[in-house]
């Protein structure tokens, strides 16, 4: 055979190794592959090519503006939010006076962030059933909401809306196509009235395996990104204390992001998923230190990065008194090697806790997780819950 044929030959059999490849992962579901010896569960299987940028997403509540800086690995800065009624106005004033959102978008915080960021958007929230029915279910009320919408796009500096409307209970098979529907019009009337303005939605991690209100793969037609709300695994009524969002399972918990993450594959595009990840996490008194212990009820409470230090700051001996942890001791730092996520037990006033929080380590697995899959990004919930020396911020710079 001469060296040409035998090129040619050797190149035909990289090619249908490599569609092999793909092939097998389109077939089987996402799979872990750690070893006992190793931490980070790289996807082996995958064969897929990384960009060399990604989208770092950022929520910005309207609570934190005040102490929020935008860093440079920063792309899309989203500002929470604006509410939607069930009229479909957006809602201005409350309790006699500017409701809080519309009153810091006007604030002189919104428009310094705003000329720091490349691109600017909005979060127009919907959070109450009855509101989600009436506002769906009326042409009039959506075409109310586009004429409020308008009025926002033409008075502040903003180049995206993300869609966050959640319905609570699992009723709302009624309402897919409805929201379906409502978001190819804000698409159709976007794409009409500007030169180009991102549209993005919002769903739970679960929902390209029960649907809940959304249909996914209708939806992502019509949107520039969804952002997957990887977390809450566990929050603060939960009955056992937990990660928040646990990376992967194991043999008693199989709900996780990689769990729920192969469905949304197998019906969206992968350059339209961001991997939405938390800087903060809950704790709870327990009823023991074992890394699920059970909680006690009405006990839970939220943890940014920056209080989990300060307790872990206590316990290295670097500080002496934290407002936050007064009392606290017999602090103990734990790893759950199946989760990739850390956490904490301490003892207080004779009580015992447990909190499951997120560092840089947790974080970086969710990155190189986001580019073993090629997905298009991050997104933070939520800015200003992070530490003041930049630790998580340096890793998403690492990655």
């Amino acid at each position: 055979m001469s060296k040409t044929l035998f090129s040619l030959f050797l190149l035909a059999v990289l090619i249908l190794a490599a569609l092999v490849s793909i092939n097998l992962f389109y077939q089987t579901p996402l799979q872990s592959a750690i070893s006992q010896s190793s931490r980070l569960r790289y996807l082996q299987k995958l064969f897929i090519s990384k960009k060399d940028s990604k989208i770092v997403y950022g929520f910005l509540p309207y609570w934190n503006i005040k102490n929020t800086t935008v860093e440079p690995e920063l792309t899309h800065l989203a500002f929470f939010s604006l509410t939607i009624a069930g009229n479909g106005e957006i809602i201005t004033h409350q309790d006699g006076g500017l409701e809080p959102g519309f009153r810091h978008l006007g604030s002189d915080e919104f428009f310094e962030l705003a000329q720091k960021v490349e691109q600017m958007e909005i979060v127009v929230t919907q959070f109450n059933n009855q509101d989600i029915q009436n506002f769906l279910s009326s042409k009039a009320a959506q075409k109310r909401f586009l004429t409020s919408l308008d009025s926002i796009l033409l008075a502040y500096p903003v180049q995206g809306i993300n869609l966050d409307i959640e319905y609570s209970g699992g009723n709302a098979a009624n309402l897919r196509p409805m929201l379906s529907d409502f978001v190819s019009l804000v698409r159709q009337h976007l794409d009409e009235k500007y030169r180009h303005v991102n549209l993005s939605i919002d769903m739970y991690a679960g929902a390209a395996q029960d649907g809940q209100i959304w249909d996914v793969a209708a939806i992502a037609k019509n949107v520039d990104y969804v952002i997957v709300m990887a977390y809450d695994f566990h929050q603060r009524s939960s009955t056992q204390a937990g990660p928040v969002a646990p990376l992967f399972g194991d043999a008693t918990r199989s709900k996780s992001i990689n769990h729920y993450l192969k469905s949304f594959l197998d019906l969206m595009p992968r350059e339209k998923i961001l991997l939405g990840i938390p800087f903060y996490g809950y704790g709870w008194q327990t009823d023991s230190r074992n890394p699920r212990a059970n909680t006690y009820p009405e006990s839970g409470f939220t943890v940014s990065y920056k209080k989990a230090k300060e307790l872990l700051a206590i316990a290295n001996g670097d500080i002496t008194n934290s407002d936050s942890w007064k009392g606290a001791s017999a602090i103990k730092r734990n790893y759950d090697e199946d989760a990739l996520s850390p956490f904490v037990s301490y003892m207080q006033d004779g009580d015992t806790y447990t909190i499951y929080y997120e560092d840089p380590s947790s974080i970086a697995y969710k990155l190189e997780y986001t580019r073993q899959l090629d997905l298009a990004g991050v997104a933070i919930w939520a800015l200003g819950y992070e530490d003041e020396e930049g630790e998580l911020w340096e890793a998403i710079e690492s990655k």
